[in-house]
């Protein structure tokens, strides 16, 4: 894995960077004839164990002259549906009451409506939960999984930091210095990028690092949270530059760079996800690194695959006080094994079972199991996801959630999908915020004493 790494950078160093220009058609407005809605009759998402769910559809139809041909399923989430139908509609709006049966062990029962219209399709789905804080996860955990992490801290502890920084002058504000910053990870050329930014004023600031979602885009940078005097690190997890054109990354993206998150997966030692934990760990000490940070205000932020990144880099190092997961990735990868979703990247799905489903692949895995690290979190968190989300299941992120005894504050969008919310930002930014605040009012009493 470090040889092939090292080899693709090296091509893509030493040959020119070639933008190309595909013709783009653009996407059609969403639901531009049909306005399909559905929500349950329960206002919370939340039901009992036994329970009913009704779902109630409402369709918005633009076209008024034709016929059109309504399709639902039903089923616990990702898992083949266990009741289907359809029925046709002739008016302009229409109201429909669909029953949609109940589940009788904890977990997600979702419901797609799709509309055929010509040769268009419009679809919608709407999920619903039974007793999430009772589902259970499914990994089993390694008789060394911390002995294992352990080992990797060290390694990493002494290797040098080397760290490098170049300063962005168009992202530079009258608030902040904005920087890219790159260090030496666990291998000789293994370096780790991300975009730094400092504040302008004198003093000793907090710090916020932010962990990527999945994908190889460049971060751009936390604008908002460096407005409050806050020293803020956007990681990005691939061994690249953050500042090049940005047909690089597009490039990136059709490349075998698309597949990552399964590389290296039969063997613990080789999984791409080591050397990416590794320098979440060390962008720890990096801030500690910086004469403006205040040595003791250190929070973690992050959604997606930076959800996962951010429970498991604050599970091993107890100098991040605080975190933010939103709709986090990489939770109980095994409970497609098990009849029911599991988390992201699906190895197990119908997709992809027939690759990893084997004694390699389940070895390594739950060494990487946000449910794993989540056990060791005893610092307070900010959690906050949808039950629509179908890209990081929640069966899956609730099968971490629950084994967390610290603190933690929970912010549900019951019809939130795979996205990060504007009032998610503004929430999780304020409780950070308000977090280095009442530190810094206590101690100062403490001083005073």
């Amino acid at each position: 894995m470090r040889d092939f790494i090292a080899l693709f950078i090296f091509l893509l160093s030493t040959s020119p960077i070639y933008c190309i220009n595909n013709t783009i058609k653009p996407e059609r407005e969403e639901n531009s004839f049909f306005k399909i809605n559905i929500v349950p009759d329960q206002p919370s998402y939340i039901y009992k164990i036994g329970e009913p769910a009704i779902f109630k559809l409402s369709i918005k139809n633009k076209n008024t002259m034709s016929p059109y041909v309504i399709y639902y399923e039903i089923g616990p989430e990702k898992m083949p549906p266990t009741k289907k139908g359809s029925f046709n509609s002739y008016d302009s709006d229409s109201d429909f009451v669909i029953e949609g049966g109940t589940m009788n062990t904890p977990g997600f029962l979702r419901c797609s409506v799709t509309i055929e219209f010509g040769n268009e399709k419009y679809s919608e789905t709407s999920t619903v939960a039974y007793e999430p804080e009772k589902i259970k996860h499914t990994i089993k955990c390694p008789k060394d999984f911390e002995k294992f992490w352990n080992a990797i801290k060290l390694q990493g502890k002494s290797i040098p930091l080397d760290i490098n920084l170049t300063l962005i002058e168009e992202k530079c504000t009258e608030f902040a210095n904005f920087y890219q910053v790159n260090y030496q990870n666990l291998e000789f050329k293994d370096r780790f990028y991300g975009i730094l930014s400092i504040p302008k004023k004198n003093g000793k600031f907090p710090a916020v690092i932010r962990f990527p979602g999945a994908g190889v885009k460049p971060v751009s940078g936390n604008v908002k949270m460096a407005e409050n005097d806050v020293i803020t690190l956007d990681l990005y997890i691939h061994p690249f530059p953050v500042i090049l054109e940005k047909c690089f990354y597009d490039n990136l993206a059709k490349s075998c760079f698309m597949d990552y998150k399964f590389w290296g997966v039969k063997d613990k030692n080789t999984y791409y996800y080591k050397r990416v934990i590794s320098g979440c760990m060390k962008a720890i000490d990096v801030i500690y690194s910086l004469p403006q940070f205040d040595g003791k205000n250190l929070a973690a932020w992050g959604s997606s695959q930076g959800g996962a990144l951010s429970v498991i880099t604050t599970a091993l190092d107890k100098r991040i006080k605080i975190l933010v997961a939103l709709c986090p990735a990489m939770c109980d990868f095994t409970g497609y094994l098990h009849g029911r979703a599991g988390g992201w990247p699906h190895f197990f799905n119908e997709e992809n079972i027939k690759m990893f489903n084997n004694k390699k692949v389940l070895e390594t895995i739950p060494y990487y199991d946000v449910v794993n690290f989540a056990r060791m979190i005893t610092v307070p968190g900010f959690y906050s996801w949808g039950f629509n989300d179908e890209t990081t299941p929640p069966t899956s992120f609730y099968s971490a959630y629950n084994v967390i005894k610290a603190p933690k504050k929970l912010f549900i969008i019951p019809n939130g999908k795979h996205e990060v919310y504007p009032e998610q930002i503004e929430k999780t930014n304020a409780w950070i915020l308000n977090y280095f605040k009442n530190f810094t009012i206590k101690e100062q009493k403490n001083q005073g004493k």
